[in-house]
């Protein structure tokens, strides 16, 4: 079972998962056995998958059957279960807690894309709104304090399986990146009565230099600071704090826009592995007038190295300027 380990030192929480060394791994370093293995997420593949927890579907296929076009099942290899917790006896230096969570996967198209930028706006569209069904019902849980909707496309971003998904996962506490984002957000409206956020818009859509997209609803830009290069930022024009909240056209322009950013790293970078994560308020905070969700977009095309794990800072060697700059000329 899954279990959460404080360090003694930093309070760093971790998570010990030994089940996942199990996972099928289909990209990388593959052997021949792995290459000859069927896809579990292809259409007709249904039994080599956890039961669905929810699947958008043709109304005459029964579940777990052919005939879905996103389909989200519970992750086979979890990082945390949600089942009884088991008591750990108090250490004053060891802290452990049980692995209490809920972990999915959101299968983004019943046929083997390896690409999001091959799907159509509508088929994003459907992805977008299951990540919003799947949230909007886990909130509901008062057991989950942070709910983390990510995905990781290529070898170098953490996939094993190459067939295109995301990842879901509810948290019993709120870990600290998000919370040291919630923190200072919450310092910047104390001190000025303003969104940081949406400070930041104003700043990039006067500025223009390091916009790569500005539609009638949202705006992508790099941000000033990134830790990746090429990294990109996609954010709501109008304040709102929680993505489970978005409207259907919010959902159907935020389609658009992932997909024309997307297509743009592939064209600029040659497909780069990436991953993109929700940011959104924790549970029970919908309201926030400090918090504005938005989706980050991490190319992974440089990898993190001495300096960056001894010292916590990131060296970027592109400019957000040229990086925006080069997304903005690339031909789609």
């Amino acid at each position: 079972m899954p279990e959460l380990r404080k360090d003694p030192v930093t309070g760093r929480w971790v998570i010990i998962a030994a089940e996942r060394e199990k996972r099928p791994r289909q990209i990388g370093e593959m052997n021949d056995a792995a290459r000859s293995e069927p896809c579990p997420f292809c259409a007709g593949n249904e039994a080599m998958t956890p039961p669905e927890v929810m699947a958008y579907r043709n109304e005459t296929s029964p579940a777990n059957s052919p005939g879905w076009s996103v389909r989200v099942v519970s992750n086979k290899y979890p990082a945390l279960v949600d089942s009884d917790a088991r008591i750990f006896a108090p250490d004053p230096i060891y802290e452990s807690r049980y692995g209490l969570g809920v972990h999915e996967v959101i299968i983004e198209s019943p046929d083997h894309v390896v690409n999001m930028g091959a799907l159509g706006v509508e088929q994003i569209s459907q992805i977008l709104r299951a990540y919003r069904v799947r949230m909007r019902e886990l909130t509901k849980d008062p057991r989950w304090r942070y709910i983390l909707l990510y995905k990781n496309h290529g070898d170098r971003a953490g996939a094993t399986l190459e067939h295109i998904h995301s990842q879901l996962i509810a948290l019993p506490t709120v870990p600290a990146q998000a919370a040291g984002e919630l923190n200072g957000t919450k310092r910047h409206y104390e001190s000025t009565g303003r969104c940081i956020y949406c400070e930041m818009i104003e700043r990039e859509l006067r500025q223009r230099e390091r916009v790569v997209l500005n539609s009638a609803h949202f705006v992508a830009s790099c941000p000033f600071a990134p830790r990746f290069a090429y990294e990109i930022w996609i954010l709501p024009k109008h304040h709102a704090a929680a993505f489970e909240q978005s409207s259907d056209q919010d959902i159907l322009t935020l389609s658009s826009a992932l997909q024309e950013i997307i297509t743009r790293l592939n064209h600029a970078l040659d497909n780069p592995p990436f991953n993109y994560i929700i940011h959104s308020i924790p549970p029970r905070e919908t309201q926030s007038v400090h918090y504005h969700w938005h989706i980050e977009i991490l190319p992974q095309i440089a990898r993190a190295a001495g300096f960056e794990w001894g010292s916590g800072m990131h060296i970027n060697s592109v400019a957000p300027e040229d990086a925006a700059r080069l997304l903005r000329d690339v031909t789609v």
